[in-house]
């Protein structure tokens, strides 16, 4: 009698996430994982008291392309595995990525070519196991080429927008003219909801690489998400993008916390933001270095110029295993993130 009832128990679940089209996949998921997952889940059954939850794509982590970079001779011809979030695909050609139609999702695993010699950056950014699926591991690595004496202190991380491969040296000085920061996106979500857990560092030390040869400098590592609603214009005559902050939202993760935290919510801030008593000066405008291509194909800076209440047409989100800047970070902090989310305010 009671295999009966655990079968029958099985079947209802394979019902309701086979059968009910309206529940998310994350609901699903983690009803297969169970314990502490599961109980989370049931919390954000697509509506949540008098909000809506929305699976945002791929932000379960279970599908990923596996891209093989075969290095060149000069370097001992090994193979790189490289990962990116996005239909389940393998690539096993040294070829640019181009994420499919309807992915929002750049990474900071890239294909790289200095001088025709050609690589792969690994490591900063792979799936792991986590219950019956998967979740994104992103973590602060030192890598190094030797034709050429190149080192790089790469930050794990995944954000919305691509990376324009294959990167060449010129990425090592002006890193962000080598990737395109934004997606098109015209809501007004209420929060960002993950998964989370993460291990960092308490050392006040950071690597350095920016001058290439690796050199320690004081400084604490956090890791960061970040949620910038834009809207965007472009200048027709001289082609600059330019754009007004809508929404916002930022947490500095800076301890390790060893054990997941289930269905986080990092608000979204709409408006003027610099009067309010939380706001941070790493909140302001401008604090990052974006880019976009324009109209005319071209890489230009995106000026934030003000904040407004207007409607998004643009969303940047940034996760990543350090806040610390480009070329710089505490070697090991590692963050991981599942099961991202949109939360709506119902009307």
């Amino acid at each position: 009698m009671r295999k009966w009832l655990i079968a029958l128990g099985l079947l209802a679940i394979g019902h309701i996430c086979l059968g009910f089209s309206g529940r998310p996949e994350a609901y699903c998921k983690a009803i297969r994982q169970g314990g502490d997952e599961a109980r989370g889940a049931v919390s954000e059954q697509g509506i949540k008291g008098e909000r809506v939850i929305e699976p945002i794509v791929y932000g379960d982590m279970d599908q990923w392309v596996v891209r093989y970079i075969t290095e060149s001779k000069l370097l001992g011809g090994k193979i790189k595995t490289l990962y990116a979030l996005g239909s389940t695909d393998t690539i096993r050609e040294n070829q640019a990525y181009i994420p499919m139609e309807g992915n929002p999702w750049g990474c900071s695993a890239t294909y790289a070519k200095f001088m025709g010699i050609e690589t792969g950056i690994d490591g900063s950014v792979v799936p792991e196991r986590r219950g019956y699926g998967y979740c994104c591991k992103m973590q602060n690595v030192l890598t190094h080429v030797n034709i050429g004496d190149i080192y790089a202190m790469v930050s794990g991380t995944i954000y919305m927008g691509q990376a324009l491969e294959p990167l060449g040296i010129a990425a090592k000085s002006r890193p962000y003219t080598a990737t395109e920061f934004g997606v098109p996106f015209t809501k007004k979500p209420a929060a960002l909801m993950l998964d989370y857990k993460a291990k960092i560092s308490d050392a006040d030390s950071l690597i350095s690489t920016e001058r290439n040869k690796p050199e320690t400098i004081a400084g604490h590592d956090c890791a960061v998400v970040y949620v910038y609603l834009q809207h965007r214009w472009e200048d027709a005559e001289t082609g600059k993008i330019y754009a007004r902050r809508v929404g916002t939202a930022y947490e500095r993760i800076c301890e390790t916390i060893p054990e997941w935290i289930n269905n986080h919510e990092i608000p979204i801030r709409y408006g003027f933001l610099q009067n309010s008593e939380d706001f941070q000066a790493y909140e302001d405008l401008n604090q990052v270095d974006m880019m976009a291509r324009n109209s005319k194909g071209k890489m230009v800076k995106i000026e934030e110029v003000g904040w407004s209440l207007d409607e998004p047409t643009h969303v940047v989100m940034y996760i990543s295993s350090s806040n610390a800047g480009v070329f710089r970070a505490c070697e090991g902090n590692t963050l991981w993130v599942d099961n991202l989310r949109w939360v709506y305010e119902k009307p």
